[in-house]
């Protein structure tokens, strides 16, 4: 856990019946120790809907609130039958799901999403308005859930992947810490296109320098690397295929999710149906 997370609370952002995610946020917070804060952001329609509603004695926001209170007391009563011990926080805004999440982002440990559109799942971190806005600029490390996960039959190990444009600091903390909060191996995948040329060479030998230097620190996770090029085949994708977690690191300030993110992680992430956490480089701060 990061120093700044003391008494943070992980923060769930959910639409209708999202309870794969409310799971997986559940029990983080639980092996976390901390509290469960459920979000749900409402967008009231702009005029002539609201002036309509006013002559025909229809109230739109209330109605609006409604469905709201009404996803939230469905979250609340999910999580009321298999994690009752928790202390669970509900959050209704008025306003884009984006910048309220955004914003409830800067005093969570960690922000977990649902599906937010009608593209593949697998899809939101690189195409939706929601969960790749999230996952490139949110203060804490963002996880997006698919509909089709289960703690019960969940593999458990973790996969890192790194290439020589992530930052890798934070990434290599989230990633040993959730390999050792749940007792399950650490992959560390470090992806490089190796065009014959030096530049490669100097940022690989960092990173096996990090990746040791967290070693020494978890004793106790089994962590190993694994060097591969950034061409997603298929024999690659499958090795990937039983990850319980896809940790990937956000690139360099300002670029979008570079090729290999878009070509091998997403081929691994469509593969595993898992989690997919995205880890910002100041998470180890």
């Amino acid at each position: 856990m990061s120093g700044t997370d003391a008494g943070r609370p992980i923060t769930v952002g959910v639409a209708d019946k999202q309870h794969a995610a409310l799971a997986f946020a559940a029990d983080e917070a639980r092996l976390s120790g901390c509290d469960l804060r459920v979000v749900h952001a409402y967008v009231v329609p702009p005029t002539p809907p609201q002036v309509m509603g006013v002559s025909y004695g229809f109230d739109i926001d209330g109605s609006f609130r409604d469905s709201g209170q009404e996803v939230l007391a469905d979250a609340t009563s999910f999580l009321a039958s298999d994690y009752g011990d928790l202390a669970v926080h509900q959050v209704l805004e008025q306003g884009a799901a984006p910048m309220v999440l955004m914003h409830a982002s800067a005093t969570s440990r960690l922000l977990v999403l649902g599906p937010d559109d009608a593209t593949p799942w697998y899809s939101r971190l690189f195409l939706s308005r929601v969960s790749r806005k999230l996952a490139h600029e949110a203060s804490c490390p963002v996880v997006v859930v698919p509909d089709t996960w289960s703690a019960d039959v969940a593999p458990q190990a973790v996969t890192l992947m790194l290439d020589h444009q992530t930052v890798a600091h934070g990434p290599l903390r989230y990633a040993f810490e959730h390999a050792s909060r749940h007792h399950v191996a650490l992959h560390i995948v470090h992806v490089h296109t190796n065009d014959g040329s030096e530049e490669e060479a100097i940022p690989f030998q960092d990173m096996q320098a990090l990746i040791g230097s967290w070693r020494a620190m978890y004793r106790r996770v089994w962590a190993d690397t694994q060097v591969v090029s950034g061409v997603a085949d298929s024999a690659m994708v499958q090795t990937f295929e039983h990850t319980g977690l896809v940790v990937l690191g956000r690139p360099h300030a300002h670029q979008p999710l570079t090729p290999v993110h878009r070509s091998l992680a997403r081929a691994v992430i469509e593969r595993a149906g898992c989690p997919v956490a995205v880890v910002p480089a100041h998470y180890d701060d």
